[in-house]
């Protein structure tokens, strides 16, 4: 990871989603500091109010009111230079041969439809001034064995799939899509999975250790900040890490067009 960006974003314009709380609300607040122009997305407007945020509020998961969203925000404050989307959750944990299939649905309509229209809502924007720059929101489940959290691991890959085809569908219109990997950050989402009820029933190692493991969220905020920077325009359809040398990154892109954060491994 290089060193922490340290100029101003002034006359940039961010959309956040999930910014009511958690990452989103962190690196929404931190935008904000460095000048950027920030509008905060979440499904309640009760839930974020922040003197530094226009505050918009939308269920992601239903396309005509985040359509309508971005249009009262584009109104408000322009098209925007940077969207992030941090909205999801990560429920209806249990074996998938006894979860209620609708909780399941709705996980991942929040995390992986959520994140389609949010982005489907930005290329509008964005293509018709062929400008912008879409993150989105990764989690290694999407990549990895596991148990008892595939809503979740599903979303998440799906996610990585959406954001190297949408990368692809706007290459050379100078809209550029990435996604990015958070980190493991304490927060009222990864609280709950580490000691809440269903978290201790069906996950019962993730809370161990996990006050040793925590990491805060700035890195994730630093890596946003980079993305805005433009200075992993030439990664567009990768997932970044928050450790990852973005300047190696690019070098070896260079030398690899196909080298990407997520494969399946068919040998």
């Amino acid at each position: 990871m290089g060193p922490v960006i340290n100029h101003r974003f002034d006359g940039q314009v961010a959309y956040v989603t999930g910014a009511s709380r958690g990452i989103g609300l962190f690196v929404a607040t931190h935008l904000a500091s460095v000048g950027a122009t920030v509008v905060g997305f979440a499904r309640s407007s009760e839930s974020l109010v922040d003197e530094w945020m226009t505050v918009e509020q939308a269920d992601v998961s239903d396309p005509e009111q985040i359509a309508s969203a971005f249009e009262r925000a584009t109104d408000r404050v322009g098209v925007p230079d940077l969207v992030v989307t941090f909205a999801g959750v990560a429920e209806a944990l249990g074996p998938i041969q006894s979860v209620d299939v609708d909780d399941w649905w709705r996980a991942v309509e929040i995390d992986l439809r959520g994140t389609m229209l949010t982005v489907r809502e930005a290329l509008k924007t964005m293509l018709p001034v062929g400008a912008g720059r879409v993150v989105t929101v990764y989690g290694n489940l999407g990549d990895r064995q596991g148990e008892n959290v595939s809503a979740f691991a599903c979303a998440k890959a799906g996610i990585a799939r959406l954001t190297e085809m949408a990368a692809a569908e706007v290459a050379a219109t100078g809209v550029v899509v990435l996604g990015i990997h958070p980190g493991f950050v304490r927060t009222p989402m990864t609280e709950s999975l580490a000691w809440g009820e269903e978290g201790t029933t069906w996950l019962p190692s993730f809370g161990v250790g996990a006050e040793d493991r925590w990491g805060g969220a700035e890195a994730a905020a630093d890596l946003v900040l980079r993305v805005a920077s433009g200075e992993a325009d030439e990664l567009s359809g990768r997932i970044l890490r928050i450790n990852d040398d973005i300047a190696a990154l690019v070098h070896q892109s260079n030398e690899n067009s196909d080298h990407r954060r997520l494969r399946l491994d068919l040998d």
